[in-house]
């Protein structure tokens, strides 16, 4: 499987919008109640990614067999806001291989994740050090982490 990546354009925020709701009901949506729920598929909508992308938030997208986006990562400053891969491509490399892209644009600096229950093992392997306890934030459940690139 060939995976390369670019930088995310509002004309992906649909096909973005898509995968990450995709990957959420497959691994996320157990771990959140109603609340939470809504919070998120509210932040995820085609139109809040899209003014996302429009704004100083920077966003690359995984593609395979340069077409279809299989992963999706957003950087707010040092903070990665997000970071999806296609529900069935998950444990097949593909989130390594994005997060490990990421590193180039900040070699050095300390960034933080607010890693969601399913995905705690995958940052911990990645290098990702707990910050402080699991929290609840508007009916999202998450565990501040964060390492240096």
């Amino acid at each position: 499987m060939a995976i390369a990546f670019r930088s995310a354009g509002v004309d992906d925020a649909s096909a973005i919008s898509t995968l990450i709701e995709a990957a959420f009901a497959g691994g996320i949506a157990p771990h959140f109640g109603e609340q939470g729920h809504a919070t998120f598929l509210n932040f995820i909508k085609p139109e809040v990614i899209a003014a996302r992308l429009s704004d100083d938030n920077e966003a690359w997208v995984a593609i395979r067999d340069g077409r279809a986006i299989v992963g999706y990562a957003e950087l707010a400053g040092d903070h990665l806001k997000m970071l999806f891969v296609r529900h069935e491509l998950q444990r097949s490399g593909v989130g390594r291989r994005l997060l490990e892209f990421l590193r180039v644009f900040r070699k050095g600096h300390m960034v933080s994740v607010n890693a969601a229950p399913n995905a705690d093992a995958f940052y911990l392997a990645m290098g990702f050090r707990p910050t402080g306890l699991k929290q609840h934030q508007d009916g999202i459940v998450f565990t501040p982490m964060e390492m240096k690139f």
